[in-house]
């Protein structure tokens, strides 16, 4: 059983990402916390206040900000 304790543990983990800011460009200007592959809390780029929401995939998310570009 202590394996599978293991396992919960590391799925409880939140991992740090640091992302360019889709907006503005600032490298690693957003700093995102995830758990589960989902974002927790808002992340905010340091140089012009983008915000990636909680509660989304991060990359799901960037992709939809990239296709919306594309269109316009």
């Amino acid at each position: 059983m202590i394996i599978f304790a293991d396992c919960q543990d590391i799925r409880k983990m939140a991992v740090i990402k640091e992302i360019d800011c889709p907006k503005c460009g600032a490298k690693n200007g957003i700093e995102v916390f995830e758990r589960d592959s989902q974002t927790i809390g808002d992340s905010v780029c340091d140089q012009c206040e983008f915000t990636i929401p909680e509660g989304v995939v991060l990359e799901v998310y960037l992709d939809g900000l990239y296709e919306k570009d594309k269109k316009v």
